[in-house]
């Protein structure tokens, strides 16, 4: 995310990692009225009733560790009937931060001239600090959006392709017909 993303996110809460005790600080976000419909406009959802983050934050120097929770009621759009629906969502979060030098000189972090390489089992590298700040309200919000079913169904709702007419006319078929029957 650029500085000027972050800026425009609906839902905003840096931390500067001085802030961060060692023993770990807790960090609870809870949206607004207002940043709760911003954020369901970005993220194409009819609502967001609730979104609580709860984060545990350690460090140790410059690095930081991030482990906690989102919790989300919100509602989606069936795929099938394109009626809303109510969602729950628990999501866990972890993920370890370093300085944006530390992080870019990761090997893992694709070089344009170094074949990529697939490390199964392998810790992902570490998000970059950038000028000292942590935006924990994005970071909320990449993991709410990533977490959303991109094709969401309300339940017992299944779709039923339509039935072949009588005559076993496909519907390619019967487009044809159309075509040929307007010129």
């Amino acid at each position: 995310m650029t500085p000027d993303d972050l800026q425009a996110s609906p839902f905003r809460h840096p931390i500067r990692i001085e802030a961060i005790r060692q023993r770990g600080t807790e960090v609870v976000l809870e949206a607004d009225a207002r940043q709760r419909a911003a954020i369901a406009a970005a993220l194409g959802l009819p609502s967001v009733e609730a979104l609580t983050a709860r984060y545990l934050l350690t460090r140790n120097g410059e690095r930081v560790k991030l482990e906690g929770r989102i919790k989300a009621q919100l509602h989606q759009l069936c795929v099938v009937t394109l009626d809303p629906f109510p969602v729950a969502l628990d999501v866990p979060v972890k993920l370890d931060f370093a300085p944006q030098d530390d992080a870019l000189a990761s090997p893992r972090r694709g070089d344009a001239e170094i074949d990529i390489e697939v490390m199964l089992n392998e810790e992902d590298p570490p998000e970059p600090i950038l000028d000292g700040v942590i935006e924990l309200g994005a970071i909320t919000l990449e993991f709410l959006a990533l977490s959303l079913d991109p094709y969401p169904r309300k339940p017992g709702v299944s779709f039923e392709a339509p039935a072949a007419d009588a005559a076993g006319v496909s519907p390619f078929a019967a487009l044809a017909k159309l075509k040929r029957d307007a010129t």
